[in-house]
C-alpha cells in the first residue's frame, strides 16, 4: 500500500537543491579567496630576491590561481 519516502532520497534532493541555491555564494567566496591569494603572490614576488629558490614555486602557484580565477569568471 502506502510506502514512506526514503529519507536518503529526500535528503539527496534537498542537498542538491541547497547546493544550487548556494552556488552563487560559494562562487563569490572562491573568487574572493583567489583574488586575495593572487594579490599576495604578486606582492611576495615583488619583495623576494629573484634568485631565491622559492621563486619558481611562487610563479607556478600564481599561474594556477590566475587560471582558477579565469575559470570562475567563465
Amino acid at each position: 500500500m502506502f510506502q514512506k519516502p526514503d529519507k536518503r532520497m529526500s535528503f539527496a534532493r534537498t542537498s542538491a537543491a541547497n547546493r544550487r541555491a548556494n552556488d552563487g555564494g560559494m562562487k563569490i567566496l572562491n573568487l574572493l579567496h583567489v583574488t586575495f591569494a593572487c594579490a599576495f603572490y604578486r606582492w611576495a614576488l615583488r619583495e623576494i630576491d629573484p634568485l631565491h629558490p622559492d621563486v619558481p614555486r611562487l610563479l607556478l602557484r600564481r599561474q594556477e590561481l590566475e587560471e582558477r580565477a579565469h575559470r570562475l569568471w567563465a
